[in-house]
């Protein structure tokens, strides 16, 4: 009996997880794509591609626990990339109380 409500429990914290992130993600998509970035989703993966230029594109994924945030790869210190960093911040961060994440 109780490791069937601890499986429970488990089940209701990982769907509260992924539902915290389909929102995370549904608002970083709308504040890119009103600055003009183009986003498609990787097929069968939890990565989005950002297109800066036809030529020019980040990875954003989420990394789930122990890391709990929200990653845009290559990591560099290009400009483009800390623009999009600071975009991504800003949305995380007027998510609702206990719904915002983190980037890096």
């Amino acid at each position: 009996m109780r490791k069937s409500k601890a499986i429970a429990r488990e089940a209701l914290s990982q769907t509260a997880i992924a539902l915290r992130i389909a929102q995370e993600i549904a608002a970083i998509r709308v504040a890119l794509k009103k600055r003009g970035y183009s986003l498609r989703k990787r097929p069968r993966q939890p990565v989005w591609t950002v297109y800066i230029a036809p030529n020019h594109c980040y990875q954003l994924t989420y990394q789930p626990a122990p890391i709990s945030s929200w990653v845009l790869y290559p990591q560099s210190s290009d400009r483009s990339r800390q623009i999009l960093l600071k975009i991504i911040q800003s949305v995380l961060t007027r998510q609702p109380a206990g719904v915002a994440g983190k980037v890096s």
